[in-house]
């Protein structure tokens, strides 16, 4: 009995395996997403640098009113950007946080059933083998029966 309960636990571990994985796959997708946005905030980092350096070149050059306020406005544009690249960084990295738990969840399940199923396998075999202990036993209180019985 406990070798079939046992063995109904398979599809539950193939599942459960399988939502570990699938877990796994979600947090790997989500790393590879903080990198390139951490790239492309870094890449708007390298420009915004660039481009003060362009900014203060021109102005030691000496610059009218209206291209100083389009480089102000400009380098707000670039600000803005940073800004809203780094909100994206933070919800994936959130995102991440939370991937990572539900994975625990998920593998501490999986692990608990595996446990399970070890050990009705475990109680269904030390079953079988008590029962083939008192075969064996009976077998042989049998046989020294007959052998006693012959000897009269």
């Amino acid at each position: 009995m406990s070798k079939l309960r046992a063995k109904r636990m398979t599809p539950l571990i193939h599942l459960a395996q399988k939502s570990v994985n699938e877990a796994l796959s979600y947090i790997g997708n989500l790393q590879q997403s903080i990198h390139s946005e951490n790239q492309k905030k870094q890449s708007l980092v390298d420009y915004q640098g660039e481009y003060l350096q362009q900014f203060q070149q021109a102005g030691s050059a000496g610059m009218s009113g209206n291209k100083l306020q389009q480089f102000e406005s400009f380098i707000l544009q670039i600000d803005m950007a940073l800004t809203r690249q780094q909100f994206q960084v933070q919800q994936f990295e959130q995102q991440l946080q939370q991937a990572q738990k539900i994975y625990l969840q998920l593998n501490q399940r999986l692990k608990s059933y595996e446990k399970l199923q070890e050990k009705l396998h475990n109680r269904a075999q030390a079953q079988e083998n008590r029962q083939l202990q008192s075969f064996l036993d009976e077998m042989g209180a049998q046989l020294h029966r007959l052998k006693q019985t012959a000897q009269q």
